[in-house]
């Protein structure tokens, strides 16, 4: 079961702009000012969310999602014997993965008023939305 996760390499765009970055230079001054970014604009729950990360946690998850792995998670996606799904913020909608995933083998939610961060916005929802999953 996954929500909205990086089935690719590229990232999205706040990985891209943290991995952007020198590991250093994030650790030293980008961590701080990427939080202080957040809070600027109006994004407090990420902002606080973020704060708790260690700077070269977040450095190096980011770079990950940019980079991707090999195989990519979209293939071992596909490759799982169990039945995957996955979840989707109602405001994130339309994304391509929506409409790719079922032909895939993937079942798909939606998780209504609710965007990328749907556990903060509409936990009840995500949790309704695992327990169909699960039935």
């Amino acid at each position: 079961m996954l929500s909205e996760s990086n089935l690719d390499a590229g990232g999205g765009a706040g990985s891209r702009k943290i991995a952007a970055w020198a590991e250093a230079d994030y650790v030293t001054r980008g961590h701080e000012e990427t939080v202080r970014g957040a809070r600027a604009d109006g994004n407090g729950t990420w902002a606080a969310s973020l704060s708790l990360w260690t700077p070269l946690a977040a450095h190096r998850a980011a770079t990950c999602l940019v980079v991707g792995e090999t195989p990519s998670w979209r293939e071992q996606l596909y490759a799982l014997t169990i039945p995957p799904t996955m979840i989707f913020g109602e405001k994130t909608l339309p994304h391509p993965d929506f409409d790719r995933l079922p032909g895939n083998g993937v079942k798909v939610s939606v998780v209504a008023n609710a965007g990328h961060s749907m556990a903060w916005e509409n936990p009840s929802g995500v949790a309704a939305a695992i327990a169909q999953a699960l039935a």
